[in-house]
């Protein structure tokens, strides 16, 4: 039954259903007919049976004859034999036992033929005596009025009847399988244009939208059921195509912002790689400009020790001068002992300006390394500048001790030609000699400055290499979660495909 056609099932429901009627209305009517027929035989026995007793009995035996039927006459102990024997003695006494009984029927059954048989009681009467004594019969002698003579009734055959009834029945029949045809023919038009015909629209407008074609829509041709039910699947389908296009427009969107978030993750991973480098190369040159400093620091203590030892031979010059002043003019030893102190001022000078040299060119080191380290070297930077011209300050009062001495040495040297002359260089040579004792003094604090600003930069270095540190290890957790944020997006990408390809398999 699952597999019939909807204009089948509809036309076997409603046959069976109209058959069914249309059957039981026939039977109905058929019925209805037999019973009347039936009952205007029975009446008609009834009323024979009944008349015959008002009536001559060659009379009422004519009559019955002529319309087929049988006139019988039973008197008590005259009986037919058989049924109708027993239906006629059980009447009589039935009759005898009630006065007030009229009338009694029976479908009797002989020789395989059925027959109806009805039996009046015929009560003796005036009228009775009176025909019977005219024509000299004494059959009611010592009867009165009232009694129970005799019984009058009619039989006859069933089959005719039954014929009939067959007749009526099969005509009814038919009538109603006719009219079972005309009203399924018009059952069947009407399904298939009100009924079938919308729902094959529908099912094709179902089959192009199971094909993929949302653009199908269900014709509406009326307000029924189906056209509810078009409406509602063309609402459906509009639904539907405007989802699937925000779906398809989501997916793009989706697609487009993967791809952005993928050429952002790359380029953040770039960066950070650059981040990182740079962090690593900030930190080795922050080491170099550490130990560059710690160098500057060891060379600015040995400066420090040179200043001193420097004021400390400046003092001995100056002692030796004035000494050699008191203990002799022009005398040999003395010059001498000016020129060899002279010459060890001048070894001492020469040193503090290699040493300036060198802290000159740690601190240009130093800036170079502070300039490679970018923002995060710009404080040490103004530091190294600061030692840098420390550094020439010492070299220009060495240069400025060392022309002092070489004015010394020519002095001392040209000592012999004149005592006085002597006297007075060794005055001027006192007082240079005191002027450069002031000097190595300045280059002695100008070192303890650099001293103390060397340990100022040493110790923002190991700051800025534990920030460093921190960047390193804040760029690798980055790198992680750009690298997380980049596996996501690709993710996003397969999703989006995915919708897009969905979303290609309707037509929109």
């Amino acid at each position: 039954m699952n597999d019939l056609k909807l204009s089948l099932k509809i036309f076997l429901s409603v046959g069976v259903v109209l058959a069914l009627v249309i059957l039981a209305s026939a039977w109905a009517v058929g019925t209805r007919e037999a019973d009347l027929m039936e009952k205007a035989f029975d009446d008609n026995l009834t009323t024979m049976s009944v008349a015959s007793r008002n009536m001559f009995h060659a009379t009422a035996e004519a009559y019955c004859a002529s319309r087929g039927m049988t006139y019988h006459r039973v008197e008590p102990g005259r009986y037919a034999p058989g049924a109708a024997g027993d239906f006629e003695r059980a009447s009589l006494e039935a009759f005898a036992a009630d006065p007030g009984l009229d009338l009694r029927r029976a479908n009797l059954k002989e020789d395989g033929e059925g027959f109806k048989y009805t039996l009046a009681p015929a009560r003796l009467k005036e009228e009775c005596i009176l025909c019977h004594g005219a024509v000299g019969m004494e059959a009611f002698k010592d009867r009165k009025p009232g009694d129970l003579v005799a019984a009058f009734g009619v039989s006859v055959p069933t089959a005719g009847l039954e014929g009939r009834v067959a007749r009526t029945r099969l005509i009814t029949a038919a009538a109603g399988l006719g009219l079972l045809g005309l009203l399924s023919w018009m059952v069947t038009l009407s399904v298939r244009r009100n009924v079938l015909r919308p729902l094959q629209g529908l099912s094709g407008t179902f089959g192009r939208m199971a094909q993929g074609d949302l653009t199908a829509r269900a014709e509406v041709r009326s307000r029924d059921e189906i056209g509810q039910l078009a409406g509602a699947f063309n609402g459906m389908a509009g639904q539907l195509n405007r989802a699937l296009q925000d779906v398809n427009l989501a997916s793009q969107r989706v697609a487009s912002g993967s791809m952005e978030l993928a050429a952002s993750a790359e380029e953040m991973t770039r960066t950070v790689g650059e981040v990182a480098q740079v962090s690593l190369g900030l930190r080795d040159a922050g080491r170099g400009v550490q130990e560059a400093l710690q160098q500057l620091d060891q060379n600015a203590e040995t400066m420090a020790d040179q200043s001193r030892h420097t004021g400390t031979e400046a003092d001995s010059a100056v002692e030796d001068t004035d000494k050699g002043a008191r203990e002799g003019r022009g005398t040999a030893e003395g010059m001498l002992a000016i020129q060899q102190a002279t010459n060890r001022i001048v070894v001492a000078v020469q040193a503090i300006q290699g040493i300036a040299r060198q802290t000159n060119l740690l601190s240009l080191n130093a800036a170079i390394e502070a300039a490679k380290a970018g923002n995060a070297g710009k404080g040490f930077a103004v530091v190294a500048e600061e030692v840098r011209k420390l550094a020439e300050r010492s070299a220009q009062s060495a240069r400025e001790i060392e022309g002092i001495l070489r004015l010394t040495e020519e002095a001392v040297t040209g000592g012999g030609a004149s005592v006085q002359v002597t006297l007075d260089h060794l005055e001027t040579v006192r007082a240079r000699i005191s002027a450069i004792a002031g000097r190595i003094g300045s280059i002695g604090a100008l070192s303890r400055e650099q001293a103390e600003t060397s340990g100022r930069v040493g110790q923002l270095m190991d700051s800025t290499a534990r920030q460093l540190d921190q960047n390193a290890t804040a760029a690798h957790q980055l790198s992680t979660a750009v690298q997380e944020v980049a596996r996501t997006s690709d993710d996003l990408a397969s999703v989006a495909d995915g919708l897009k390809s969905l979303v290609n398999r309707f037509k929109l």
